[in-house]
Protein backbone atom coordinates (compact mmCIF):
# COMPACT_ATOMS: atom_id res chain seq x y z
CA UNK A 1 0.00 0.00 0.00
CA UNK A 2 1.72 3.24 -0.72
CA UNK A 3 1.95 5.84 1.86
CA UNK A 4 0.55 8.81 0.64
CA UNK A 5 -2.17 10.63 1.69
CA UNK A 6 -2.42 8.26 5.11
CA UNK A 7 -1.07 8.70 8.52
CA UNK A 8 -0.05 5.33 9.61
CA UNK A 9 -0.71 5.64 13.66
CA UNK A 10 -3.87 6.86 12.96
CA UNK A 11 -4.93 3.72 10.83
CA UNK A 12 -3.50 1.68 13.37
CA UNK A 13 -5.37 3.21 16.42
CA UNK A 14 -8.40 2.58 14.39
CA UNK A 15 -7.57 -1.08 13.64
CA UNK A 16 -7.08 -1.38 17.83
CA UNK A 17 -10.24 0.68 18.35
CA UNK A 18 -12.48 -1.64 16.14
CA UNK A 19 -11.03 -4.46 17.63
CA UNK A 20 -11.51 -3.48 21.22
CA UNK A 21 -15.22 -2.06 19.99
CA UNK A 22 -16.44 -4.74 17.43
CA UNK A 23 -19.91 -3.19 18.07
CA UNK A 24 -20.86 -6.63 19.27
CA UNK A 25 -22.37 -4.99 22.34
CA UNK A 26 -23.74 -2.09 20.50
CA UNK A 27 -27.96 -2.53 21.04
CA UNK A 28 -29.16 -3.00 17.62
CA UNK A 29 -31.83 -0.57 17.84
CA UNK A 30 -29.21 2.30 18.85
CA UNK A 31 -26.97 1.50 15.84
CA UNK A 32 -30.13 2.31 13.43
CA UNK A 33 -31.36 4.89 15.07
CA UNK A 34 -27.60 6.41 14.65
CA UNK A 35 -27.15 5.13 11.28
CA UNK A 36 -30.81 7.24 10.14
CA UNK A 37 -29.25 10.24 11.73
CA UNK A 38 -26.24 10.13 9.49
CA UNK A 39 -27.93 9.37 6.22
CA UNK A 40 -30.99 11.91 6.82
CA UNK A 41 -29.97 13.40 3.54
CA UNK A 42 -28.88 10.42 2.01
CA UNK A 43 -31.57 10.47 -1.53
CA UNK A 44 -32.21 6.40 -1.12
CA UNK A 45 -34.48 7.54 -3.92
CA UNK A 46 -32.47 8.70 -6.37
CA UNK A 47 -30.62 5.25 -6.90
CA UNK A 48 -30.90 3.41 -10.03
CA UNK A 49 -32.18 0.07 -9.29
CA UNK A 50 -29.60 -2.40 -8.62
CA UNK A 51 -26.98 0.26 -7.43
CA UNK A 52 -23.71 -0.49 -6.91
CA UNK A 53 -21.29 1.88 -4.05
CA UNK A 54 -18.45 1.88 -1.67
CA UNK A 55 -18.42 2.91 1.91
CA UNK A 56 -14.68 4.72 2.11
CA UNK A 57 -13.42 3.74 5.43
CA UNK A 58 -16.17 1.21 6.85
CA UNK A 59 -14.10 0.74 9.99
CA UNK A 60 -16.13 -2.11 11.44
CA UNK A 61 -18.91 -2.30 9.10
CA UNK A 62 -21.63 -0.93 11.50
CA UNK A 63 -23.34 1.22 9.01
CA UNK A 64 -22.81 -1.43 5.90
CA UNK A 65 -24.18 -3.57 7.96
CA UNK A 66 -27.41 -1.46 7.12
CA UNK A 67 -26.43 -0.45 3.41
CA UNK A 68 -25.73 -3.83 2.09
CA UNK A 69 -29.58 -4.73 2.23
CA UNK A 70 -30.53 -1.62 -0.05
CA UNK A 71 -28.43 -2.06 -2.62
CA UNK A 72 -26.89 -4.65 -5.04
CA UNK A 73 -23.61 -4.23 -4.43
CA UNK A 74 -21.54 -2.92 -1.66
CA UNK A 75 -17.41 -2.06 -1.42
CA UNK A 76 -16.17 -1.66 1.82
CA UNK A 77 -12.96 -0.14 1.89
CA UNK A 78 -10.21 0.60 4.84
CA UNK A 79 -6.56 1.09 5.48
CA UNK A 80 -6.56 -1.36 8.67
CA UNK A 81 -6.61 -4.79 8.18
CA UNK A 82 -7.43 -5.27 12.14
CA UNK A 83 -10.55 -3.69 11.01
CA UNK A 84 -11.24 -5.42 7.97
CA UNK A 85 -10.93 -8.68 10.00
CA UNK A 86 -13.70 -7.09 12.05
CA UNK A 87 -15.71 -6.19 9.44
CA UNK A 88 -15.95 -9.49 7.77
CA UNK A 89 -17.33 -10.82 10.40
CA UNK A 90 -20.02 -8.45 11.25
CA UNK A 91 -20.96 -8.33 7.49
CA UNK A 92 -20.34 -12.19 7.26
CA UNK A 93 -23.77 -12.46 6.40
CA UNK A 94 -24.21 -9.94 3.18
CA UNK A 95 -22.80 -11.52 0.13
CA UNK A 96 -23.53 -8.53 -1.69
CA UNK A 97 -20.58 -6.84 -0.20
CA UNK A 98 -16.54 -6.88 -1.51
CA UNK A 99 -13.94 -6.26 1.11
CA UNK A 100 -10.82 -4.27 -0.09
CA UNK A 101 -7.69 -3.52 1.85
CA UNK A 102 -6.73 -0.12 0.84
CA UNK A 103 -6.16 3.71 1.00
CA UNK A 104 -8.46 6.60 -0.15
CA UNK A 105 -5.17 6.66 -2.91
CA UNK A 106 -4.84 3.06 -4.15
CA UNK A 107 -8.53 1.89 -4.19
CA UNK A 108 -8.56 -0.94 -7.20
CA UNK A 109 -11.76 0.27 -8.45
CA UNK A 110 -12.47 1.94 -11.88
CA UNK A 111 -13.03 5.50 -12.08
CA UNK A 112 -16.65 6.42 -12.53
CA UNK A 113 -18.01 3.35 -11.90
CA UNK A 114 -20.47 4.36 -8.81
CA UNK A 115 -23.52 4.57 -8.17
CA UNK A 116 -23.40 6.04 -5.02
CA UNK A 117 -20.97 6.54 -2.35
CA UNK A 118 -20.13 7.69 1.23
CA UNK A 119 -17.65 8.06 4.08
CA UNK A 120 -18.60 9.08 7.72
CA UNK A 121 -16.11 10.05 10.24
CA UNK A 122 -12.80 9.39 8.17
CA UNK A 123 -11.82 12.10 5.97
CA UNK A 124 -11.02 13.94 8.49
CA UNK A 125 -8.71 11.89 9.66
CA UNK A 126 -6.93 11.68 6.87
CA UNK A 127 -3.72 14.19 5.96
CA UNK A 128 -5.17 15.69 2.88
CA UNK A 129 -8.73 15.63 3.67
CA UNK A 130 -9.16 17.50 0.04
CA UNK A 131 -7.49 15.19 -1.73
CA UNK A 132 -9.25 12.54 -0.41
CA UNK A 133 -12.14 14.04 -0.93
CA UNK A 134 -11.83 14.05 -4.84
CA UNK A 135 -10.71 10.30 -4.72
CA UNK A 136 -13.93 9.77 -3.35
CA UNK A 137 -15.86 11.66 -5.93
CA UNK A 138 -13.60 10.29 -8.71
CA UNK A 139 -14.95 6.61 -8.11
CA UNK A 140 -18.11 7.69 -8.62
CA UNK A 141 -20.46 8.16 -11.81
CA UNK A 142 -21.94 11.26 -13.06
CA UNK A 143 -25.06 12.69 -11.00
CA UNK A 144 -24.52 9.85 -8.31
CA UNK A 145 -24.67 11.39 -4.82
CA UNK A 146 -22.05 11.07 -1.81
CA UNK A 147 -22.49 11.56 1.50
CA UNK A 148 -19.64 12.48 3.95
CA UNK A 149 -19.83 13.21 7.67
CA UNK A 150 -16.77 15.68 8.87
CA UNK A 151 -16.06 16.98 12.01
CA UNK A 152 -17.42 20.20 12.67
CA UNK A 153 -15.55 23.79 14.17
CA UNK A 154 -18.07 24.27 16.59
CA UNK A 155 -19.14 27.01 13.91
CA UNK A 156 -22.60 26.99 15.34
CA UNK A 157 -21.65 26.93 18.90
CA UNK A 158 -20.60 29.69 21.74
CA UNK A 159 -17.40 30.92 22.37
CA UNK A 160 -17.72 28.85 25.55
CA UNK A 161 -18.43 25.44 23.44
CA UNK A 162 -15.41 26.25 21.94
CA UNK A 163 -13.47 26.89 24.27
CA UNK A 164 -14.30 23.64 26.45
CA UNK A 165 -12.98 22.16 22.96
CA UNK A 166 -9.67 23.36 22.90
CA UNK A 167 -9.21 22.82 25.73
CA UNK A 168 -9.81 18.76 25.68
CA UNK A 169 -7.88 18.45 22.30
CA UNK A 170 -4.74 19.31 24.53
CA UNK A 171 -6.15 16.12 26.13
CA UNK A 172 -6.40 14.47 23.12
CA UNK A 173 -2.98 15.50 21.61
CA UNK A 174 -1.72 13.90 24.86
CA UNK A 175 -3.72 10.75 25.09
CA UNK A 176 -3.51 9.76 21.52
CA UNK A 177 0.64 9.61 22.15
CA UNK A 178 -0.03 6.93 24.84
CA UNK A 179 0.84 3.00 24.29
CA UNK A 180 -2.58 1.05 23.29
CA UNK A 181 -3.15 0.02 26.70
CA UNK A 182 -2.92 2.77 28.41
CA UNK A 183 -4.85 4.91 25.92
CA UNK A 184 -7.53 2.33 26.22
CA UNK A 185 -7.88 2.33 29.88
CA UNK A 186 -7.52 6.29 30.02
CA UNK A 187 -10.49 7.09 27.60
CA UNK A 188 -12.56 4.04 29.58
CA UNK A 189 -12.39 6.11 32.44
CA UNK A 190 -13.26 9.81 30.59
CA UNK A 191 -16.28 7.81 29.76
CA UNK A 192 -17.26 6.69 32.92
CA UNK A 193 -16.29 9.92 34.85
CA UNK A 194 -16.87 12.85 31.96
CA UNK A 195 -19.20 10.93 28.88
CA UNK A 196 -21.68 9.19 31.20
CA UNK A 197 -22.57 11.74 33.80
CA UNK A 198 -22.93 14.77 31.24
CA UNK A 199 -25.42 12.90 29.10
CA UNK A 200 -27.15 11.97 31.38
CA UNK A 201 -28.04 15.00 33.44
CA UNK A 202 -28.68 15.86 30.00
CA UNK A 203 -31.32 13.36 29.81
CA UNK A 204 -32.45 14.47 33.30
CA UNK A 205 -33.23 18.19 31.99
CA UNK A 206 -35.15 16.95 28.90
CA UNK A 207 -37.41 14.99 31.17
CA UNK A 208 -37.76 17.99 33.28
CA UNK A 209 -38.67 19.76 30.44
CA UNK A 210 -35.58 21.94 30.26
CA UNK A 211 -33.29 22.41 27.01
CA UNK A 212 -30.12 21.09 27.67
CA UNK A 213 -28.55 21.06 24.21
CA UNK A 214 -25.60 24.00 24.81
CA UNK A 215 -24.16 20.88 27.46
CA UNK A 216 -21.50 19.16 26.09
CA UNK A 217 -22.00 15.48 25.16
CA UNK A 218 -25.75 16.07 24.37
CA UNK A 219 -25.50 14.08 21.75
CA UNK A 220 -24.95 10.73 24.22
CA UNK A 221 -28.29 11.65 26.30
CA UNK A 222 -29.76 8.50 25.19
CA UNK A 223 -26.75 6.34 24.36
CA UNK A 224 -25.64 3.34 25.86
CA UNK A 225 -22.52 3.23 27.91
CA UNK A 226 -20.72 0.78 24.85
CA UNK A 227 -20.89 3.65 22.86
CA UNK A 228 -20.03 5.81 25.18
CA UNK A 229 -16.32 3.89 25.90
CA UNK A 230 -16.30 3.57 22.03
CA UNK A 231 -16.86 7.25 21.15
CA UNK A 232 -14.27 8.26 23.98
CA UNK A 233 -11.57 6.04 22.76
CA UNK A 234 -12.32 7.54 18.81
CA UNK A 235 -11.99 11.17 19.87
CA UNK A 236 -9.48 11.16 22.30
CA UNK A 237 -7.09 8.32 21.15
CA UNK A 238 -7.36 9.53 17.66
CA UNK A 239 -3.79 10.85 16.77
CA UNK A 240 -4.90 13.11 13.89
CA UNK A 241 -7.87 14.92 13.06
CA UNK A 242 -9.06 18.14 11.61
CA UNK A 243 -12.19 20.08 12.05
CA UNK A 244 -13.89 22.33 9.35
CA UNK A 245 -16.69 24.94 9.07
CA UNK A 246 -20.66 24.14 7.37
CA UNK A 247 -18.70 26.68 5.10
CA UNK A 248 -15.60 24.95 4.23
CA UNK A 249 -16.94 22.12 3.92
CA UNK A 250 -19.28 23.30 1.15
CA UNK A 251 -16.12 24.96 -0.91
CA UNK A 252 -14.60 21.32 -0.35
CA UNK A 253 -17.38 19.33 -1.80
CA UNK A 254 -17.44 21.92 -4.53
CA UNK A 255 -13.93 22.28 -5.34
CA UNK A 256 -14.16 18.14 -5.60
CA UNK A 257 -16.97 18.06 -7.83
CA UNK A 258 -20.34 17.93 -5.94
CA UNK A 259 -23.18 20.05 -6.89
CA UNK A 260 -26.77 20.45 -5.70
CA UNK A 261 -25.25 20.41 -1.75
CA UNK A 262 -27.49 19.60 1.13
CA UNK A 263 -26.57 19.85 4.48
CA UNK A 264 -28.14 17.99 7.27
CA UNK A 265 -29.84 20.22 9.87
CA UNK A 266 -29.96 18.09 12.38
CA UNK A 267 -26.35 16.18 14.88
CA UNK A 268 -24.07 15.21 13.96
CA UNK A 269 -22.58 17.60 12.36
CA UNK A 270 -21.79 18.31 9.60
CA UNK A 271 -23.44 15.60 7.40
CA UNK A 272 -23.77 16.31 4.03
CA UNK A 273 -24.86 15.01 0.49
CA UNK A 274 -24.23 16.27 -2.94
CA UNK A 275 -23.87 14.93 -6.62
CA UNK A 276 -21.36 14.20 -8.71
CA UNK A 277 -21.13 16.81 -11.80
Amino acid sequence: MKNENIDLKTVNSFGEEWSRFDQSEAPEAELRRFFDEYFYVFPWDKLPEKPHGFDMGCGSGRWANFVAPRVDKLHCIDPSEQALAVARKNLSTHANVELHHASVDTVPLPTASLDFGYSLGVLHHIPDTQAALAQCVRLLKPNAPFLVYLYYRFDNRSPLFRLIWAASDVLRKAISSLPQTAKTRTTDILAALVYWPLARTCKLLEAMGLNAKSIPLYAYRNASFYTMRTDSLDRFGTPLEHRFTRAEIQAMMEQAGLRDITFSPNAPYWCAVGFKA
